[in-house]
């Protein structure tokens, strides 16, 4: 019965194509446009975690704050062993220190910054070496003369090669010291000012122990033992500052695990009003398809009446319009989802962006094809069930 019934609904498609390709239009339209908008949400919220990931979604930066109002506490060996004691939930603390000095190489300064750090600093960044290595145990312990660059700093010092090996001076004033230079960032993006392509790094202990002594950090970045700790342990942080300080403008705190999170979400939003929208598309090519399958039954009125005076039942026919209105919209559901992956894979493949997809909101799309066109078909269909078989061979 159920396969009588989509044959002669197919039957019926072939014998009115251009019409039935109209009244496919709406439905394949807004199936395409919600695969499409799924996928580029998908590739889009995957792009920019994978940015996020970058800058260590399981690290927090602790910024000082310029407020009048509010002063941060020193970032010291005090505060740090204070936040250690106070949160279990970190792991490490890594001091960013501002090195007053210029950068000099044959003869021409650079208007990069220097920072002086920790060996830990640049896995705890996420930060990947192009050349070299970054600092190790013996470089602070040695307080060795030792730099890392960033690969536009590099590269606009060294503009004949490779700068592994070569030294670069320092200077501030009076001071020049010479560091070899043992390593040089691969390219990265910069994150809420944080850029590293034109920063060079010294040991921390070299700053401290042999050219200034007791610099304060300009920041401190917190490593959380957990990627799902870090939200929690940011606004704890904040509350601590607070407490500290008297002010919130005391310290800006800084989670690419937060800003991974609210990026997504607002995606994820924009993804469903923009998704409501083209389901308004779906809607239309209902009315469309119900305007269609109500012709179809003023057409067929005498195979309607002929079929009832042969003994069909009401439920049978209603079931035969019923069906062909389905047939119709999952067959406008398939050509729109493979419209919208194609669309949504052009548009990713344009954006640079790596293609994800997933099944659900495909299916979705399909669900929702086949419920318009139960919707769409149900009124058509009781009209056909209950038209009187000899009025109905008497229409024609």
């Amino acid at each position: 019965m159920l396969r009588e019934s989509i044959g002669m609904a197919l039957q019926s498609f072939a014998a009115n194509k251009l019409r039935s390709i109209l009244s496919l239009i709406g439905v394949v339209i807004g199936v395409a446009s919600v695969v499409a908008i799924a996928s580029l949400s998908e590739s889009g919220s995957g792009e920019m975690r994978r940015q996020f990931e970058s800058f260590g979604l399981d690290s927090i930066t602790v910024y000082r704050g310029w407020s009048d109002y509010a002063e941060a506490p020193p970032f010291n060996e005090d505060l740090y062993r204070d936040l250690r004691g106070s949160f279990p939930a970190i792991k490490a603390i890594i001091p960013v220190i501002p090195v007053p000095m210029q950068i000099i190489s044959q003869g021409d300064s650079s208007g990069g910054q220097i920072l002086a750090v920790d060996a830990p600093y640049f896995a705890g960044k996420q930060l990947q070496l192009d050349l070299g290595r970054g600092f190790d145990e013996l470089d602070e312990y040695a307080a060795r003369f030792v730099i890392v660059l960033g690969t536009e700093l590099a590269r606009e010092l060294f503009p004949e090669g490779s700068p592994l090996g070569k030294s670069v001076l320092l200077n501030a004033n009076e001071l020049t010291v010479g560091c070899e230079v043992i390593g040089v960032l691969a390219k990265s993006e910069s994150f809420m000012g944080d850029d590293t392509s034109r920063t060079a790094f010294v040991p921390a202990a070299t700053v401290s122990r042999r050219l200034f002594g007791n610099l304060e950090a300009a920041s401190i970045q917190v490593l959380a033992t957990d990627k799902t700790a870090v939200v929690e342990l940011g606004t704890a942080l904040e509350n601590y500052f607070i407490s500290a300080s008297g002010g919130p403008e005391a310290v800006w705190i800084n989670t690419p695990q937060k800003w991974a999170e609210e990026n997504e979400k607002m995606i994820g939003t924009l993804s469903l009003l923009v998704g409501g929208i083209a389901g308004i598309s779906l809607l239309v090519g209902g009315i469309g398809i119900m305007n269609i399958m109500l012709v179809s039954v003023s057409e067929r009125k005498k195979e309607i009446g002929l079929r009832k005076a042969l003994g069909a039942t009401e439920g049978a026919i209603q079931l035969q319009f019923l069906i062909e209105a389905i047939v119709l919209t999952t067959t406008g559901g398939l050509l729109g989802l493979g419209i919208g992956s194609g669309i949504g894979y052009i548009a990713v493949q344009l954006f640079e962006w790596t293609f994800a997809s997933s099944a659900g909101p495909a299916l979705l799309a399909l669900v929702i094809s086949g419920v318009v066109g139960i919707g769409a078909g149900l009124y058509p269909a009781a009209r056909a069930s209950r038209l009187d078989p000899v009025e109905a061979l008497a229409a024609e």
